[in-house]
């Protein structure tokens, strides 16, 4: 009997830690984060190489904003590991209607693909340049562009790009508003 007991209380321990340790993994596992069907009608991709940041913004027709953003992914260190922060909102329909009509009607459509800052002289004999890329794609029924610019100076920590060609300076401060709208859903390690 005592054997049969000692089997029962085993199970019993058995089953109490898998069963805690699946409800610990249900705690602990990301949130869904719902991402429509089909291709984004607009998705801009911010590239800061030298500071080892990346950010990418998706925005759908319905309205939905998905914001990935990458940290940490040059200088890594216990106080800054390389993370993946996902960020989520949603525009109403006018509103995104609004945004794609802008693009359509900016003048985006007569930009060349690629631009590249010439750089600033400076006193030692070299140039200055931003180590931003910005590329900016839209796919809308009227509408279907992809346009990049890199290397361009901000004056204000990243706020404006007054030197990019127009209208992408626009459109760049318009998609950081859009960005800041979302709200964070998951943050994620990122160092293996």
């Amino acid at each position: 009997m005592t054997g049969k007991l000692k089997l029962y209380i085993g199970l019993l321990v058995l089953g109490l830690v898998v069963i805690g340790g699946g409800i610990w993994m249900l705690l602990q596992s990301p949130p869904e984060i719902v991402i429509p069907e089909g291709n984004p009608v607009i998705y801009e991709q911010r590239d800061y190489v030298m500071r080892g940041e990346f950010s990418y913004l998706y925005l759908y027709d319905d309205g939905s904003i998905i914001y990935v953003g990458e940290k940490g992914l040059r200088i890594r260190s216990p106080q800054n590991p390389p993370t993946r922060t996902w960020r989520t909102g949603k525009l109403s329909l006018k509103e995104m209607e609004s945004l794609v009509a802008y693009f359509e009607n900016s003048g985006l459509n007569e930009l060349d693909e690629y631009y590249q800052f010439p750089g600033e002289p400076n006193e030692s004999g070299g140039f200055r340049m931003g180590d931003m890329k910005f590329t900016i794609t839209i796919a809308s029924d009227n509408l279907n562009k992809t346009v990049s610019a890199y290397g361009y100076l901000t004056p204000d920590n990243g706020e404006t790009y007054p030197d990019m060609p127009s209208p992408l300076n626009d459109i760049y401060r318009r998609l950081r508003t859009v960005s800041d709208m979302t709200e964070e859903v998951y943050q994620e390690d990122i160092s293996q």
